[in-house]
């Protein structure tokens, strides 16, 4: 589990890293972007609640992109009275990395946190 736990520390330090220097690309899904107004949350708002992500918030991957090269990391977060689901990638664009989000909206089913503390399972 510990080496887990580094694995997830490792991609988030970078996801976020990349995230400060040049912003979050959030694929613009149509739920993903009902989920703002869902959620009471501007832009900015839902990047802050990315960059706060942990490795309790860990919910399963790597797993293939299977649209794209890459591997994608899925996280949960509870915003209000709504627990959220959360996909994010490390994308290699040419020389540099982006940070991208693939999704970001209200869980559809519940979601499992194999790191987190206590209680495994939320709706």
């Amino acid at each position: 589990m510990d080496d887990l736990k580094d694995h997830i520390r490792t991609f988030l330090r970078e996801f976020k890293r990349i995230a400060v220097d040049r912003g979050i690309d959030v694929i613009p899904r149509r739920k993903n972007n009902d989920a703002l107004s869902e959620l009471e949350l501007t832009k900015k708002n839902r990047r802050d609640e990315i960059l706060t992500l942990s490795v309790e918030n860990y919910c399963s991957g790597p797993e293939p992109d299977y649209d794209r090269p890459g591997e994608v990391w899925m996280f949960g977060k509870q915003i209000g009275d709504t627990n959220v689901y959360i996909k994010l990638k490390i994308a290699q664009v040419g020389y540099k990395k982006i940070s991208k989000c693939l999704a970001f909206h209200p869980a559809e089913f519940p979601i499992c946190y194999p790191c987190k503390e206590g209680e495994e399972e939320e709706k």
